[in-house]
């Protein structure tokens, strides 16, 4: 999301964009970063930096990125631990705070992952 709202404000003429060299100084800077990654936790903390370098440049409403970095990381460790069972786990929002509830179906037996299956009918 934070890329959109990022070209937004270019196309809209609210931010100006870096000339060649800076652009290519920047993207060189991030794909060194993004090959020294040695595990799953090191990418989350990548894409982490990553989504927190433009929402910098933008009016992206506030969010925990600590938090998201967090959740993401028992998320991939859930999947370690079952492949089969990690989406059913529940989580805070970061942007909100809001706990999700568990869905009412293991997703193995559901298989569902429809709007309709998580709210119930």
């Amino acid at each position: 999301m934070c890329r959109a709202w990022y070209a937004r404000d270019v196309m809209l003429g609210r931010i100006a964009l870096p000339s060649y060299e800076e652009m290519a100084a920047d993207i060189a800077h991030w794909q060194a970063r993004e090959e020294s990654l040695a595990n799953p936790f090191e990418q989350i903390d990548f894409q982490k930096d990553y989504i927190v370098d433009l929402a910098d440049h933008v009016d992206y409403p506030p969010c925990d990125w600590e938090l998201t970095t967090e959740l993401f990381k028992e998320w991939e460790h859930d999947k370690e631990q079952s492949i089969l069972g990690y989406r059913d786990q529940a989580f805070r929002s970061p942007c909100t705070g809001t706990e999700a509830t568990v869905h009412h179906t293991p997703w193995i037996e559901a298989m569902d992952d429809s709007l309709a299956s998580f709210l119930g009918k």
